[in-house]
């Protein structure tokens, strides 16, 4: 995982540098579980993911609320990070929220077998498997509400993305 060692290490040399410096850390997209351009595309009664473990998940959406927040108070967030996280599930929780929200069944499934994720997709993979054992962002969504009260859950960001990829909307 070289580039989230590249983020570590860049952390740690800006907080010994001096520089004004505020971070933030997001988790995985939501924009993931409809992105054709990874051969993920949201189909009704289906939402697919590189894992069917407990993950936590950000809108970019979000991601851009909470650098104008701290772009707004800028001596507030001087030195300080955020880990931008809006909600937290596993992958058949994020199916019972489009679920609830398109008024069909959905199923979870593996985007792709791990096997595969690991020999196609190493870097997601690594990146996977840095996350589970909680070596990522360690915050929660209830923190980061404190900071962005209205970040969008997944039943939020199904409401907000409205559309599968073939253009037709998921609210019913």
């Amino acid at each position: 995982m070289k580039h989230l060692q590249a983020k570590v290490e860049l952390e740690q040399y800006l907080r010994r540098s001096g520089v004004p410096f505020s971070i933030l850390r997001p988790c995985a997209f939501f924009e993931n579980l409809d992105d054709a351009a990874n051969w993920n595309p949201l189909k009704k009664g289906v939402v697919r993911f590189l894992t069917v473990h407990d993950c936590t998940y950000c809108a970019t959406y979000d991601i851009g609320r909470a650098a104008a927040i701290q772009f707004r108070d800028r001596s507030a967030w001087l030195g300080r990070s955020l880990d931008v996280i809006g909600w937290q599930g596993d992958l058949n929780q994020v199916a019972a929220s489009l679920s609830r929200v398109s008024g069909v069944p959905v199923r979870a499934r593996l985007a792709m077998p791990i096997f595969l994720r690991r020999l196609f997709l190493n870097d997601l993979h690594h990146l996977f498997l840095y996350y589970k054992v909680q070596k990522g962002p360690r915050g929660t969504p209830e923190e980061f509400k404190k900071v962005v009260p209205h970040a969008l859950s997944a039943e939020d960001w199904f409401r907000f993305h409205n559309r599968y990829a073939d253009g037709t909307p998921i609210a019913a």
